[in-house]
């Protein structure tokens, strides 16, 4: 999969390693032309996989209501949320987010493997498209989204490189060689079906 010409992409050159995690992204997708691009970030499936998979706070709920609102989602379950002020924890929003999420047309709950592999290929998505650090990207996945246990074989991989960059230089691959592997994997990610998940527009949504 990798381009012959990939590592003169992520030829970069750092006076140490602190920076790889805060660098600006760079679109990959050029050399990866099969990659799907990213959903919307206010896609009801990529919002009901990352609450399943524990990447949004309960605090963020009434505010991600509120913008899908804004965007022309309308259900009682939304109006409800965007309204909340106090919420003390995920189990007292659960039951309203689920409605909310039924409303928007998925069928939730999600199977916890599921949901994790839906918002972890978003992400990798992100990473080709460029709007997200690779870097960045690979430890939310293995540390907020899988808790460090992989679920396939990409996923172990995409670990494995993370974990790589804290070897000792001498043991380690040069950072363009870890740039290109850890690219590669996100792409092979990214491009991971996940069985009977539909990604179409809900039929609550204006534009149908």
């Amino acid at each position: 999969m990798r381009s012959k010409t990939l590592l003169d992409l992520f030829a970069r050159k750092y006076q140490d390693l602190r920076g790889i995690y805060t660098t600006p992204p760079y679109s990959a997708a050029s050399a990866y032309p099969d990659v799907p691009p990213p959903e919307t970030p206010l896609s009801p499936m990529i919002l009901a996989a990352r609450w399943s998979s524990s990447d949004l706070y309960v605090e963020d709920i009434p505010g991600i209501a509120a913008d899908l609102l804004e965007a022309g989602y309308d259900t009682p379950a939304l109006r409800r949320l965007s309204a909340e002020t106090q919420i003390n924890g995920s189990a007292d929003v659960e039951p309203l987010v689920g409605r909310m999420f039924c409303e928007l047309g998925i069928h939730y709950p999600l199977r916890e493997e599921e949901a994790k592999l839906i918002a972890s290929r978003q992400i990798a998505r992100e990473v080709i498209a460029g709007s997200r650090n690779a870097w960045a990207a690979a430890s939310h996945i293995e540390i907020v989204i899988w808790d460090r246990i992989p679920g396939n074989a990409d996923l172990e991989m995409i670990f494995s490189i993370n974990d790589e960059i804290d070897w000792d230089a001498p043991e380690r691959r040069s950072l363009p060689e870890l740039d290109a592997a850890l690219i590669d994997a996100l792409a092979r990610l990214a491009m991971r079906s996940v069985e009977g998940v539909d990604f179409g527009a809900s039929a609550s949504h204006p534009s149908l």
